[in-house]
């Protein structure tokens, strides 16, 4: 299944039964307008029931220095989940360089 979603460019699912995945679009929703700002979109991917993706995608005028450390925006993407009661077992962060 796939679709948009406000702030979102993609949102993939597949897999099994899934979370909510408009809860989990809703809670991630504000690190989307700043990535936004410096050319960047959030795509988010529930697979196996457990595991969350959560890939940052350049577009053509992406800041590359404006990104965060990679282990911090995880943090927090996690701290943000767990206090909507969303925790997964698994969460990965996909940078655009990590791709390459």
């Amino acid at each position: 299944m796939e679709g948009s979603l406000q702030g979102y460019s993609k949102v993939v699912v597949s897999g099994k039964r899934q979370p909510d995945i408009e809860s989990v679009v809703s809670a991630l929703h504000p690190f989307s307008s700043g990535l936004e700002a410096d050319g960047y979109s959030l795509q988010v991917g529930l697979a196996d029931g457990e595991g969350l993706c959560v890939e940052i995608v350049a577009g053509p005028e992406a800041c590359e220095d404006c990104l965060i450390p990679k282990e911090m925006f995880t943090q927090m993407i996690v701290s943000t989940l767990d206090s909507k009661g969303l925790a997964f077992e698994r969460v990965t962060l996909v940078y655009p360089n990590d791709r390459n």
